[in-house]
């Protein structure tokens, strides 16, 4: 942990100045929600409600709470994740949560900026402040709509920029531990890690699944044995039946069933996965361009999460080190028809809200699935950028 504290204090001032500016965003938003009484906090009411209810004695995976979608369908382990907020009132737990969010994304923007500055061989003095505010205002719908719900997509996004943070730095079973926080908070976040075995990170493999195996155990803390399983299974039960009662506009099953008439739930999901996969190995194995980079394959496919699932729009905010990573490509190649990809992909992908579009082109976007499409804008762009430009060097690579 001293790395990461050290990294932080090597954080510069415009960073700094950045940071302050994320927080008084937050800050107003977050009182303007609270004066017009719209800070519900929907999602964090699920965690808080179903806590209480487990803690209990009762199973939290049969009921909604609060919205009839809000049934809780995480790990049991999540449970236990947010105990501590059995000990406070709603209120109170829910302005802490708050200012969690808060910092997770003041403190995930920075560390993703300077890696991806390092890993492109861009000189750290090189202060590239627009890059900075150029991807906030990309995501600044997609935070605000987090802040409103509450749920913890910013938890999600530290976890994993922190695991990359000290995978870099050789770090591995802090990596293997936030990774693992990371996978048993959300398990849709398994496509992060798909790029580990093609580059032999056995040992942090290793180090994950024993997490993993601790975590799965930890029910039986106060359930024993046979209540463990019970829990699991419950929560099995409850994903399950999660799409009866979720629709994402953004997810490649609708896109492509709205565009193209298909109708399959994960077909058309997992071709894309496969087309992503042969550009990786590709990249991995038969590329002699330059080098491949571990880092720049693990932010790829966690952008690519809420188009291959379907979730809310709120995960889009996991496409955050995809943006910056772009951003930064274009910094570094400067071609000015790449930024085509990026622009077009903004356009889609950070401007669907009442208040800029007004409600007739709102509801358009929603029905046309706008900001998956902007998304894969974005990932295909970096996809071709950097299979097609050798433009590491192998002293800057981090693998």
């Amino acid at each position: 942990m001293m790395t990461l504290f050290s990294r932080l204090n090597k954080i510069s001032k415009h960073h700094y100045l950045f940071g302050a500016f994320i927080l008084l965003f937050c800050s107003v938003f977050s009182l303007v929600e609270i004066k017009n009484s719209k800070l519900e906090m929907n999602d964090f009411r699920v965690y808080f409600d179903a806590v209480n209810d487990f803690f209990n004695g009762n199973n939290p995976y049969v009921k909604h709470y609060g919205l009839n979608t809000g049934f809780f369908k995480y790990p049991p382990t999540t449970l236990y994740l947010f105990s501590p907020a059995t000990l406070l009132d709603y209120s109170s737990a829910k302005m802490i949560h708050l200012v969690i969010l808060f910092f997770s994304i003041v403190i995930s923007i920075p560390l993703v900026h300077n890696l991806c500055k390092k890993l492109l061989g861009v000189d750290l003095n090189n202060k590239q402040r627009w890059i900075l505010y150029v991807s906030f205002i990309c995501v600044a719908i997609h935070l605000s709509r987090e802040l409103h719900m509450g749920n913890v997509n910013l938890i999600l996004l530290l976890l994993f920029v922190l695991g990359l943070h000290f995978l870099n730095d050789k770090k591995l079973i802090p990596a293997a531990l936030f990774w693992s926080l990371m996978l048993i908070m959300k398990p849709i976040m398994i496509l992060a890690v798909i790029p580990l075995p093609f580059f032999k990170q056995w040992r942090l493999i290793g180090y994950m699944a024993g997490a993993g195996i601790l975590f799965f155990l930890l029910p039986m803390i106060n359930l024993g044995w046979i209540g463990n399983l019970e829990i699991w299974g419950n929560w099995f039960k409850a994903i399950a039946s999660h799409g009866d009662y979720i629709v994402s506009e953004n997810s490649l099953t609708y896109l492509t069933h709205f565009y193209l008439g298909i109708d399959s739930t994960w077909i058309p999901s997992l071709c894309m996965l496969a087309v992503l996969m042969v550009a990786f190995i590709f990249d991995r194995y038969f590329n002699k361009k330059g080098d491949t980079n571990l880092t720049i394959w693990l932010i790829i496919f966690t952008a690519f999460i809420p188009n291959f699932f379907v979730t809310d729009t709120e995960h889009f905010l996991l496409s955050l080190p995809l943006i910056i990573l772009l951003l930064t490509l274009l910094s570094k190649i400067k071609k000015r028809y790449y930024w085509i990809g990026f622009f077009l992909g903004m356009l889609l992908f950070s401007f669907k809200s009442n208040d800029l579009l007004g409600k007739q082109l709102t509801e358009f976007a929603n029905s046309h699935g706008v900001i998956g499409i902007g998304n894969l804008v974005f990932l295909f762009t970096v996809v071709y950028i950097w299979l097609k430009n050798s433009i590491i060097s192998k002293e800057t690579v981090q693998q």
